[in-house]
């Protein structure tokens, strides 16, 4: 495999990373995440903010990193471990979104259920692929 497509790849993994920064945003309001949450404790609301926060600023480091040092994923034996990990955690999403995700949730809105799959199996594809480049 050629160096420079897997970083073509790793720059493409940061601009799908990117949509899914801002998707977390629209997700927010399209499921009223404040009013869904109005009736729980307020330590049940601050975790769930602290927990969204951190989450997407993961993703978002991810992104930048992808985008912009496509070559640190690249070089050296933390970077293997490093994208294999993130190969297995894009994985384990498409895992938990066909397993806990409700059924009948996901077939009201199959053309975002299938999007997501597809989001997710690319990235744990192109993160796999960066892990055996090396």
């Amino acid at each position: 495999m050629n160096r420079e497509l897997v970083e073509i790849g790793l720059r493409i993994a940061g601009l799908i990373l990117t949509g899914l920064v801002l998707a977390n945003f629209i997700a927010a309001k399209r499921w009223d995440y404040a009013g869904s949450l109005g009736g729980t404790k307020l330590i049940v609301r601050q975790i769930f903010h602290v927990h969204c926060a951190y989450i997407v600023a993961i993703i978002a480091a991810l992104a930048l990193i992808s985008l912009g040092w496509p070559s640190l994923l690249l070089e050296g034996g933390f970077s293997k471990v490093f994208c294999a990990f993130f190969s297995l955690f894009w994985l384990s999403r498409v895992i938990v979104q066909l397993t806990y995700y409700d059924r009948e949730l996901r077939r009201n809105d199959r053309c975002w259920d299938i999007f997501f799959l597809g989001v997710f199996l690319t990235l744990s594809f192109i993160y796999a692929l960066a892990t055996y480049y090396q």
